[in-house]
Parts: C-alpha cells; sequence; structure tokens
C-alpha cells in the first residue's frame, strides 16, 4: 500500500508539473512583443496580412486572455502547436515526430554508456580506493563532468572524424541508404525489424561520437555516487556481520554491498536523462545529427517561437516521464518503501 501512495502521489506530482509548463508557455507564447500573430508568423505577418487575420481566428488570439488560454489548451490537447515558420509552415507536432526519433535514439546509446561507464568505472574505483587507479579513475571523470558537452563534442569530431577518419562527421545515417519503413518511429529499431541492416550499421556508426559526447561529461557523477555509497555501505554493521561469519569477500561486495549501493544510481539515473535530453541542444549542432536539439537551435536563430514552445513542452514531458518511471523503480528496489 505504501507503495501504491508513494507511485501515486508521484504521478500528480508530474501532472502538476506539466500544468506548470503548459502554463508557462502560453505566458511565454503571449509575452513576444505586443503582437502574439507577428511573434507566431514572423515576417509573413506583414507580408501576408490575410494569413495573419486567418491565423488570429484559428487560434483565437484577439479574445481575452482567459478565452485564449481555454483554447491553448484545447489546442495541445488535440495534439496542434501550431506553424513552424522556420520548417514552411509545417505542423510543429509534424516536426517533433520526425526530429524526436533521432533524439531519444541519441539519448538512449548516450544513457547506456553513462551506466556502463559509470558503474564499471565506480565499482573499481570502490573496491580500489586510495590507489593508484582509483586516484586515475576520479581524475577521469572529473575532466569528464566539468568539460561542457559542447567542447567534448568538438574534441572527438577533431580526433575521431578529422583526424582518424573512424567515424562520420554528422548526420543521422548515410542518405544514400533508402530509410526503413516506419513501424515503431525510432529509425535503428525500424531498421532491425526490417532487416535493413546496412540502414542500422550507417546510423550506429553516426550515433557513437554524439552519444559518446554525452555521456562523457555525464559518467562521473554515476561513478562518484556509486563510489561513496559502496564505500559507506562496506563500513555498515550487516557487512561486518557477513565478513565475520567466513563470507567470501566477493561475495560480500557483490551480492550485499554493490546491491544495496545500487539504490543511489536508481535516483541519479533520473537526473542523467534530464542532462542528456537537455545535452542534445549542443551536441546535435555540433554533429550536424536531425534531431530537436537541432531543431531548437534552428527555431532560435528564426525566432520560430511555435517550434520553441513546441520542443519545450516535448522535453518537459520526456523528463517527466523518465522521473516517474526512476521513481517506480526506486519503490521496487529500495525495501524501506516496499516493505512499509
Amino acid at each position: 500500500m505504501n507503495v501504491f501512495r508513494y507511485v501515486l502521489r508521484r504521478i500528480v506530482f508530474g501532472i502538476v508539473v506539466l500544468v506548470a509548463v503548459v502554463t508557462m508557455t502560453f505566458v511565454l507564447s503571449r509575452s513576444f512583443g505586443s503582437n502574439t500573430v507577428a511573434a507566431w508568423l514572423g515576417k509573413s505577418a506583414s507580408i501576408h496580412p490575410e494569413l495573419a487575420a486567418l491565423y488570429a481566428e484559428k487560434y483565437h488570439l484577439n479574445d481575452p486572455i482567459p478565452v485564449q488560454y481555454y483554447y491553448y489548451i484545447l489546442n495541445l490537447l488535440q495534439g496542434n502547436l501550431g506553424l513552424s515558420p522556420s520548417r514552411g509552415f509545417q505542423p510543429v507536432v509534424e516536426v517533433i515526430s520526425i526530429t524526436l526519433p533521432f533524439t531519444l535514439q541519441l539519448a538512449f546509446f548516450a544513457f547506456v554508456i553513462s551506466v556502463i561507464l559509470g558503474i564499471s568505472l565506480g565499482v573499481l574505483s570502490a573496491q580500489y580506493h586510495h590507489k593508484p587507479l582509483d586516484t586515475s579513475i576520479r581524475a577521469f571523470y572529473l575532466a569528464g563532468y566539468s568539460s561542457p558537452p559542447f567542447f567534448v563534442a568538438l574534441i572527438l569530431l577533431i580526433v575521431f572524424a578529422l583526424i582518424f577518419r573512424m567515424f562520420p562527421s554528422g548526420g543521422a545515417f548515410d542518405v544514400a541508404l533508402t530509410p526503413p519503413t516506419v513501424v515503431t518511429g525510432l529509425p535503428m529499431l525500424d531498421s532491425l525489424i526490417e532487416g535493413n541492416v546496412s540502414y542500422f550499421v550507417s546510423s550506429l556508426r553516426h550515433v557513437i561520437l554524439p552519444s559518446l559526447a554525452l555521456a562523457l561529461v555525464t559518467f562521473g557523477v554515476l561513478t562518484r555516487v556509486l563510489r561513496s555509497s559502496l564505500l559507506e555501505v562496506m563500513h555498515s554493521n550487516y557487512i561486518r556481520t557477513a565478513r565475520a561469519k567466513g563470507v567470501d569477500e566477493n561475495t560480500v561486495f557483490f551480492k550485499h554491498a554493490l546491491r544495496n549501493a545500487m539504490i543511489s544510481v536508481v535516483t541519479i539515473s533520473s537526473l542523467m536523462v534530464t542532462w542528456l535530453i537537455t545535452g542534445t541542444i549542443f551536441v546535435e549542432n555540433i554533429f550536424a545529427y536531425p534531431g530537436m536539439g537541432q531543431y531548437l537551435v534552428a527555431s532560435l536563430a528564426a525566432q520560430d517561437y511555435p517550434g520553441v514552445l513546441g520542443v519545450t513542452m516535448v522535453f518537459a514531458l520526456v523528463i517527466v516521464i523518465s522521473n516517474l518511471a526512476a521513481d517506480i523503480l526506486y519503490a521496487v528496489v529500495d525495501p524501506q518503501l516496499r516493505l512499509g
């Protein structure tokens, strides 16, 4: 029952956050200068006044603010985020449906690399604490998360794409290849389902450098937290009891200590997703990766406010969902919550 209440509270909190984000985006969308229509349509508002009039009528931009907010929510519930001037007035929802899968692919591989590096180096650092290996690992992760994502991305681009030519310098796949049929919406997964090996291999080669750039500035937090948790757990009473009973040291470390220390890893993982999603804004532009981060920067440069606000809401939704998933997983692995 405690777990159910815990999860229910987290769901309610997530809904409150989304409502707050929607309200903030509404306020921002009505704060871009004195003419909201001009802000949303850009130069086309003055060039095509009839288009501006139709747009204002469709989105009720001349009505009182409470009425505008009502129709704003109604449009959001119907999946209408407006038109994107920077994409030839293509609906923002369509642009996001094209760019979001690439961002999710990039964030997924970055997350996997971060978790593998973070846990592996965290365990090694705790096992060999105060030894040269521990010092080297700590220096490595400190250098990583002290560096901005765009700096690490530029270093990887210069070294592995321009000097050694091991990986492509930009894009999401070889343009000469035929994209797979849309099944799940994720191009790499769809290529596996379709059996399009060439496209999958090309996409994998293109995603390695940008995902590695994100992972190298993120994994250090996980390594540091896991190392600290392991060292703390290793000095607890039940670990001393296990040792007194003659339990093998590897069993004590991996079965007892690591299992309990992993609770903190679950907590920090939700924050990592937030950092990875927001970090794609920089990395995608450096590697010309056609995700939402690149679309956001292009929208900002073109003063495409529907695009900016649409990406903002999608980012908020992804972050809330990832935090909710982490909270549910935390309730599963933490015996204090599970047993009350």
